[in-house]
């Protein structure tokens, strides 16, 4: 965790100017228009918060929004977003361990995060501070469809942006692959719909999962 946050600090940066050109496409515009779609999600928590790309939406469509980051370079960078939306505070948090109380949410959100995580532990936690009937809402991209050449490709230009070839932690997820995974942490699938960015076909496609506490 201390070679991620790290990582994460460092690429505060550059994040917003080059994550797109790494995952070659638009996807995650294309994953927040989809966000828009959500209403009524109650006491959220977002984690891999970044630099508060998603924030604001969350807090349209939320109650309240604790937005959250292991790296404070991030979390100062989400808090100059979110300036105007008093249902928003940011805070230092792992999302494989947090410091939050059984059931302390309604919907946690994970925005282009989880495949630097420890899934199983994460969803594991996730179980414990949501609420009966709470919900994950998981964009992430996934690999189904790609080429070797392109997840090649994906893998020089984060190297180029980020002076890694790989973030931290990186799991390859298929659709398939995290649906299973996230069905054996004893949540229930609501909908897996993977969103691809047809004016950049050799680019990652997003994956919008929400599930919910069984």
């Amino acid at each position: 965790m201390a070679d991620a946050e790290r990582f994460w600090a460092h690429a505060a940066s550059v994040y917003d100017d080059g994550i797109d050109y790494v995952f070659g496409n638009s996807m995650r515009q294309i994953l927040l228009d989809a966000l828009k779609r959500e209403s009524n999600l109650g006491r959220t928590v977002e984690f891999g918060c970044g630099t508060g790309f998603y924030t604001p939406l969350l807090a349209e469509v939320s109650g309240s929004v604790v937005a959250t980051d292991i790296a404070e370079e991030m979390l100062d960078r989400t808090q100059k977003r979110i300036l105007g939306f008093p249902t928003v505070r940011v805070q230092k948090e792992n999302c494989e361990k947090t410091t939050f109380p059984p059931s302390s949410f309604d919907t946690a959100f994970f925005g282009l995060t989880f495949h630097m995580v420890d899934g199983p532990a994460t969803l594991d936690e996730m179980y414990r501070i949501l609420t009966p009937g709470g919900r994950l809402l998981i964009l992430t991209p996934v690999i189904d469809g790609l080429r070797i050449s392109d997840i090649l490709r994906t893998i020089l230009r984060n190297k180029r942006v980020f002076g890694r070839f790989r973030q931290p932690g990186t799991v390859l997820y298929t659709k398939q692959s995290l649906c299973d995974l996230v069905t054996r942490g004893v949540f229930l699938i609501q909908t897996a719909e993977q969103l691809q960015d047809p004016a950049h076909p050799g680019g990652f496609s997003g994956l919008y999962l929400t599930a919910v506490k069984a």
